[in-house]
């Protein structure tokens, strides 16, 4: 017997360990808004401003279990830019009501006729840039243009709103219509439809 209340409190001692880092990690909101998040979409060649870019952000969670973890999407939210190129994006109720494990968001940014941002997307490296951060302090990005049909072809292809969201068309009806509009103008056919 007294080794079964001895191997409770060890196996106690370690979920409670295992779950302390979540909530002292700086990655995660912790029942804060970070945002709003502003700032401005730009042609990376002429700086001139990008009217109508959608500016998609996407929270993940993590969950944590003794000795098991994973990630899922909690939400998505969508802005358009306005004539300016300028966006605010104001997910208050959205952060401070998170779960506990709720990460930063994750921001992509997409016109048709040019690369998406994030960073690590190949066409978006070619001249592409961002200055400031996703935050009340506000973030410039610009995006490069492309010009060939068969790398927007490609481009486009790549583009997922199912992994920035469960319901994109819901969530994300604004960038779901602009991939679809991309892929009309390169000769594809739309390729998210609504299955009703």
């Amino acid at each position: 017997m007294r080794h079964r209340g001895a191997i409770l409190a060890v196996l106690g001692a370690l979920v409670l360990a295992s779950c302390a880092p979540v909530s002292q990690d700086r990655r995660y909101l912790g029942g804060k808004t970070l945002g709003p998040y502003v700032g401005q979409v730009v042609d990376a060649e002429t700086r001139a401003p990008i009217e109508g870019a959608v500016v998609v952000a996407s929270w993940w969670r993590d969950r944590v279990w003794p000795g098991a973890s994973i990630s899922e999407r909690y939400a998505a939210r969508e802005v358009v830019t306005d004539r300016e190129g300028r966006f605010v994006l104001d997910a208050t109720q959205l952060e401070e009501y998170a779960p506990g494990g709720t990460l930063r968001p994750r921001f992509t940014v997409f016109h048709p006729g040019y690369a998406a941002f994030p960073p690590t997307a190949l066409a978006f490296s070619k001249g592409g840039f961002m200055s400031g951060e996703f935050s009340p302090r506000g973030v410039t990005i610009g995006l490069p243009r492309i010009t060939s049909q068969t790398e927007r072809r490609d481009h486009v292809s790549t583009l997922s709103p199912f992994s920035l969201s469960q319901r994109p068309f819901r969530e994300l009806p604004e960038f779901m219509r602009l991939i679809n509009k991309e892929a009309v103008s390169v000769g594809l056919p739309p390729l998210y439809r609504r299955v009703e």
